[in-house]
């Protein structure tokens, strides 16, 4: 099912799909970030989440915050409608660096229809896609579905594992999410933290309504926690800071292992490169997200030799991907099962 949130000038425009997928329409202006929060449940089931510009009433930024709120939760793909937008755009770009490549800018209805169909096919729309990327993705799939059958047995007891960003919007708490749920998928037991007042989980909870246990929520067999407040020892504790302070919060500096997550792209790479600056006296990882395959070298010249480039992630409580990062990390605390 696509679900479609459309104004009333682009009411009709999915019609030409309805034999091929049913559509549910809801027409009028919406808060995308206000229906993420208190609707989208209610359409879980939907293969794909279709937005119209026009109904949105937020401001470009809004819009963007709404979708990564929705990208925290769900993993159905988002196809936005903006009719005339310029490809090189400001919100193209932002659209672009939070994973999101199903943007329909054409004015002409059969152009329209073309990108439209595009974005509901198996690869999804490929125009701001590099080649290079998609061949590497499909390059990786035999290895990774390896790994993901691989158990090992952690010899580590509370880890902690601190999780920064260099700014907002880098990716740092779906890092952090990943990672216990790869953990917890791979023969040990690990427990997100949320260590910073940006009241993510608080919006997880409000929509999940998961089973509480003690102080932790269990989701998708994941231990939540909004305090430290822990109702057990665990193999690993990863702990989300969100944004790195310009003065270093003293529990990420006392952690096990230090992850700090910063975007890449190139207007952005001012502020990770001073993130890492401010821990130059720390050991961390650097994580680098959303990074132009042509720049990678001179990011590894400039910024920082040690930087790890990893994929974006779509889904909160994916237990797939990253996996050969999160294994680098954590293998001298762990031994492969026979």
């Amino acid at each position: 099912m696509i679900l479609y949130l459309t104004s009333e000038t682009h009411v009709n425009l999915l019609d030409f799909l309805e034999q091929e997928l049913p559509i549910k329409k809801l027409i009028g202006s919406f808060s995308l970030m206000s229906f993420v929060v208190k609707d989208m449940r209610n359409f879980s089931h939907a293969s794909f989440v279709v937005v119209d510009r026009m109904a949105i009433n937020e401001s470009d930024e809004e819009l963007i915050q709404a979708l990564l709120s929705y990208q925290t939760i769900y993993g159905m793909r988002v196809v936005i409608i903006a009719e005339g937008l310029p490809t090189r755009s400001p919100l193209v770009q932002q659209l672009l660096q939070i994973g999101i490549s199903e943007i329909v800018t054409a004015t002409n209805i059969e152009q329209i229809q073309d990108e439209l169909i595009d974005c509901f096919s198996v690869e999804g729309m490929q125009r701001f896609k590099p080649a290079v990327f998609t061949e590497v993705a499909e390059e990786k799939m035999p290895s990774q579905l390896l790994k993901e059958q691989t158990k090992y047995h952690f010899t580590c007891t509370n880890l902690r594992v601190a999780v920064a960003g260099s700014d907002r919007r880098v990716g740092t708490t779906i890092t952090a999410m990943n990672l216990v749920c790869w953990i917890n998928a791979h023969g040990g037991k690990a427990c997100y933290v949320e260590a910073n007042s940006n009241n993510h989980l608080a919006h997880i909870i409000h929509l999940f309504k998961p089973e509480k246990i003690g102080n932790a929520y269990k989701l998708e067999g994941n231990d939540l926690y909004i305090t430290e407040e822990l109702n057990r020892d665990y193999n690993v504790i990863v702990m989300d800071y969100g944004v790195l302070g310009d003065h270093i919060q003293e529990c990420f500096s006392l952690a096990n292992i230090r992850l700090l997550c910063g975007s890449a792209m190139p207007y952005d790479l001012a502020r990770f490169y001073r993130a890492i600056e401010r821990c130059r006296n720390l050991t961390i990882q650097s994580l680098g997200l959303f990074v132009p395959h042509d720049l990678k070298t001179y990011i590894l010249e400039t910024v920082d030799p040690r930087i790890i480039f990893r994929d974006f992630s779509h889904e909160l409580f994916d237990s797939f991907v990253n996996g050969a990062l999160y294994q680098k990390l954590l293998e001298a605390h762990f031994t492969l099962l026979t």
